[in-house]
């Protein structure tokens, strides 16, 4: 029996073809991924600064004493502490009885700043909450993103309510602001679950407060359902003043 010679044989490389704009090479890994992991769970950390303000409407009286009184931060500090030791010395048509943060009708909310330079951290954890572990030991890295990407990256971000002298809320009234800044995390105490592929940029949405150019938000929504933020932080600094509306200047 006679063999033919050995020869090399050109073979045609598996085309790839597109399904919409998936490529169907890569179905196999997408369909592998979703029989072994059809839920995932995550935990969103926002960072580095935030805190509390509240602003409220005051008297005239209250405005005109405080307004050019470079004593007010001090006074306010001590209101929080002891009010009635704070008011000794102050005429009774100018005192305040209260901590800021009970001066609230016209806003008062808490949470991560909403600034471009602050990030959010996505944090993947198991079914129970705790990290996960990577199958070759360690834990699951967190996926990062500055604010400033969030739009570009598909979320949406909303202006919920803006309080400041030319506001409706506010330019009719005189009104007392109080804040205070602090430094550390906000996170979702409740789990996120998401099906195969994660958090998905485009299923998030941020609503937050501007007040008086501070702007906080504490709670987010993800695919339909809001979740609220926890806050681990420590106080840095704050701020009082007192302001009238445009339409009284």
């Amino acid at each position: 029996m006679s063999l033919r010679p050995f020869r090399n044989i050109d073979r045609k490389k598996t085309k790839v073809i597109n399904v919409g704009d998936v490529k169907v090479e890569g179905l196999k890994t997408k369909l592998i991924r979703t029989i072994k992991t059809p839920n995932r769970f995550f935990r969103l950390n926002f960072s580095r600064y935030g805190g509390e303000v509240a602003m409220g409407t005051i008297t005239k009286d209250q405005w005109e004493y405080w307004s050019d009184n470079d004593g007010f931060e001090e006074y306010m500090g001590q209101v929080d502490f002891d009010p009635e030791d704070a008011n000794k010395e102050i005429p009774q048509r100018a005192q305040f009885d209260r901590p800021f943060y009970e001066y609230s009708n016209i806003c008062h909310t808490s949470g991560p700043e909403w600034d471009e330079s602050q990030t959010m951290y996505i944090e993947e954890i198991d079914k129970d909450g705790k990290p996960l572990e990577k199958e070759d030991g360690g834990f699951v890295p967190d996926i990062q993103h500055e604010f400033g990407d969030f739009e570009s990256l598909g979320a949406e971000v909303v202006c919920e309510e803006e309080h400041h002298a030319s506001s409706k809320s506010c330019e009719n009234e005189y009104y007392v602001f109080g804040q205070y800044f602090n430094k550390g995390g906000w996170h979702t105490p409740d789990i996120i679950k998401t099906g195969p592929d994660g958090i998905e940029m485009d299923k998030l949405k941020i609503r937050y407060t501007n007040a008086d150019g501070f702007k906080v938000f504490n709670e987010v929504e993800y695919d339909g359902e809001v979740y609220h933020l926890e806050e681990d932080s420590t106080g840095k600094s704050s701020s009082f003043y007192v302001n009238r509306g445009d339409k009284l200047s």
